[in-house]
């Protein structure tokens, strides 16, 4: 096979497996994307910015498994090849970089090391200022991604500034779908800081400016609407979470059916509300519809299950079922355990629970 045929190809089976990967088929995108390593790697090398491409594609694969330290480890890989071309004055291949180091930056948050997050993410931002400029959607992303560390690091006030940053980006670029992401992701802050009401403001105002570009029924406008929810329940405003999440439910199950994950996250945030107001009876069944369509998103032993277990469990436990509500916690337990390091916040909150019913 001459390089340009394996080079042809390669682009193909790389374009196949994105494909594949939108439409959820895991085994089929990670075969075809590890097929366009092998062929870009013969074609152009193995630092080639189109083979780190495919490398972020397998990536992209192990993440959506919920194998989250080898996606790091084909993220580090890709970056690291991009890196040797640093400088090389080429917008795309720059971009390009930036993004790999987003993607590893953003798995060290999710492993936990979010030291290693802060500072890879701080280094993309300057990349991305230097080599693309502050008017690129690059440098946009690598500061709203910067934001969430911050989020998540309880750095507030940092994740606050890199957010304003990512907006006024957006901004400049006339980017209202860029600016409605960013106000989602300062709604969240707000709640992860106990700041609700503020949080509310944001998360309006990216809705409105959602519903304005996409219309009503739009899938990211009912994502918006299930974190407004969210902040209404902080705010103890429970009618208006109700109503929200029952809006980002309708629009969910219209567009993706009734077995997708986006409708199981909903159905588990509607559940958590309605066991905070005391029916315990509609909560289980729509924990357990939670739980089902996770099981079809994603597979039996990815740690999101977790989350729906353990609030499961919290329930069956305070009304009267308590074996099979700590039966359900130590599963949880078994599933972050082995896919987290033992610091994990999610991992220590599931200990702390079962350690409560012992």
């Amino acid at each position: 096979m001459t390089d340009s045929v394996a080079l042809t190809d390669g682009v193909d089976r790389l374009e196949q497996a994105n494909a594949a990967l939108a439409a959820g088929e895991i085994d089929d995108a990670l075969r075809l994307a590890t097929h366009a390593v092998d062929l870009l790697s013969a074609a152009c090398g193995p630092d080639h910015p189109d083979t780190a491409n495919a490398r972020l594609t397998i990536s992209a694969v192990h993440e959506r498994a919920g194998q989250f330290d080898v996606a790091r480890q084909f993220a580090v890989a890709a970056m690291n090849s991009l890196d040797l071309h640093a400088g090389c004055g080429v917008p795309e291949v720059a971009a390009l970089r930036v993004n790999a180091m987003l993607v590893a930056g953003n798995l060290h948050r999710v492993l936990g090391d979010l030291d290693a997050a802060r500072a890879l993410l701080g280094e993309a931002v300057i990349v991305a200022e230097d080599e693309l400029g502050p008017g690129h959607p690059a440098t946009a992303g690598a500061y709203n991604t910067l934001g969430i560390v911050g989020k998540f690091a309880a750095r507030f006030d940092e994740g606050l500034a890199a957010y304003r940053r990512a907006l006024a980006c957006y901004e400049s670029l006339g980017d209202r779908s860029g600016m409605a992401a960013v106000l989602h992701n300062l709604g969240g802050l707000e709640h992860e800081r106990g700041r609700p009401e503020a949080g509310i403001a944001y998360a309006q105002r990216g809705l409105a400016l959602r519903e304005a570009t996409l219309g009503p029924t739009h899938l990211d406008v009912a994502a918006d609407l299930g974190a407004l929810g969210a902040l209404f329940e902080q705010a103890d405003r429970l009618v208006d979470a109700e109503i929200a999440y029952r809006r980002a439910l309708a629009v969910f199950e219209s567009v993706l059916g009734p077995h997708h994950y986006e409708v199981a996250v909903v159905c588990g945030n509607l559940a958590l509300l309605l066991a905070r107001q005391g029916k315990a009876d509609a909560a289980e069944a729509l924990y357990r519809r939670a739980l089902a369509g996770k099981r079809v998103a994603l597979g039996a032993n990815h740690p999101d299950l977790a989350v729906t277990m353990h609030n499961l469990g919290v329930l069956l436990a305070d009304t009267g079922r308590a074996a099979e509500g700590v039966e359900l916690l130590r599963t949880a337990e078994s599933l972050l355990a082995a896919r987290l390091p033992a610091d994990h916040p999610r991992l220590v909150a599931v200990r702390t629970t079962l350690a409560g019913f012992r």
